[in-house]
């Protein structure tokens, strides 16, 4: 006898936030990051993560003063827009243009209704999250621990 085991998979839920200008100032500096690695990978010719993390590193520090895990989401990111203006055979270099982010496990902690983000060692920015009945049963789900972040 089987048993058939039904799962919902779902990748990304998206919530809204209260901004404010500590959060819009990091978006900014994380879209001038990823800018800044796709220039260097750019004019290198570099497609590997490790090579193009290893060369913006020092560079990076002395730019910004993050956390350093910002660095490589800012690499992986970059990499990855190249792969795909390459993939599309277009001319020039891409650029990232939009405000987001995109973050390491280990810089983002979540709270229910705030996620904290870690921008330096004992830093922290808080961004309260507005959500309707979609994202609410998501977050009922991670407080009973059957979802992981």
């Amino acid at each position: 006898m089987y048993t058939l085991l039904m799962m919902e998979v779902v990748l990304g839920v998206s919530f809204g936030y209260e901004p404010n200008d500590e959060l819009r100032k990091l978006l900014e500096d994380f879209r001038d990051m990823v800018n800044f690695c796709i220039d260097y990978a750019y004019r290198r010719r570099i497609t590997s993560y490790a090579r193009l993390r290893k060369g913006v590193y020092e560079d990076w520090k002395k730019r910004w003063s993050y956390s350093t895990h910002f660095c490589h989401s800012a690499c992986k990111i970059a990499l990855a827009m190249l792969k795909t203006y390459r993939k599309k055979r277009r001319e020039g270099k891409p650029e990232a243009r939009k405000l987001f982010m995109q973050l390491d496990t280990q810089l983002y902690k979540f709270y229910g209704d705030r996620i904290r983000i870690s921008v330096k060692p004992r830093r922290f920015i808080f961004i309260d999250l507005k959500y309707g009945e979609y994202q609410k049963k998501f977050i009922d789900a991670w407080r009973e621990g059957k979802l992981k972040t």
